[in-house]
C-alpha cells in the first residue's frame, strides 16, 4: 500500500515529498546549512494551517452566496523552547470586501473548525518505526 506521503532525499539538506504524485521540495535556510531552494518542514506546518483555514472560509462564504475574491489568510509563528517547536499560531483572515457583518463570529468559527486547526489543536499520536532499504542488485 503507498503512503500518503513519500519523502526521499535530494542531498545536502533537501528533500522531496510525493503527495498524490504531486511534488513538494524542501530545503533549509542558509543558515541552516541549505542554499535555501525551497521552504523549510516547519513553514509547511503553517502553510497547511493558513490553506486549510482559507478553504474551510471560502466554502462558507461560498455556500452563503458571498464572493470570496479578496479572501487572505496570514499565519505568523511565535517559537517555544524545550523542546524547540511552534508555540504559538497567529492566524489573520483577511475577508472580501462586502462580506455582510452578520457573518464575522461564524467565519472566525469557520476557520477554527479546518481539519488541520483541529489536528494542531488535539496533539495527534505519532509512531515512528524503522524500515531496512532492501539492497540494490
Amino acid at each position: 500500500m503507498r503512503p500518503l506521503v513519500n519523502v526521499t532525499w535530494d542531498g545536502g539538506v533537501r528533500f522531496t515529498a510525493d503527495i498524490r504524485g504531486h511534488k513538494v521540495h524542501v530545503d533549509q535556510p542558509r543558515q541552516g546549512g541549505g542554499e535555501d531552494s525551497a521552504p523549510g518542514p516547519l513553514e509547511l506546518v503553517p502553510a497547511a494551517l493558513g490553506t486549510c483555514v482559507a478553504y474551510f472560509v471560502g466554502q462558507f462564504l461560498t455556500t452563503r452566496g458571498v464572493d470570496p475574491t479578496g479572501l487572505e489568510v496570514a499565519v505568523d509563528v511565535a517559537g517555544a523552547p524545550d523542546p524547540h517547536r511552534i508555540g504559538r499560531f497567529e492566524v489573520r483572515v483577511k475577508t472580501p470586501v462586502g462580506m455582510p457583518e452578520r457573518y464575522r463570529d461564524a467565519v472566525v468559527r469557520a476557520a477554527e473548525t479546518c481539519t488541520v486547526h483541529h489536528t494542531l489543536s488535539h496533539k495527534p499520536e505519532i509512531a515512528v518505526t524503522l524500515e531496512e532499504a532492501a539492497l540494490a542488485v
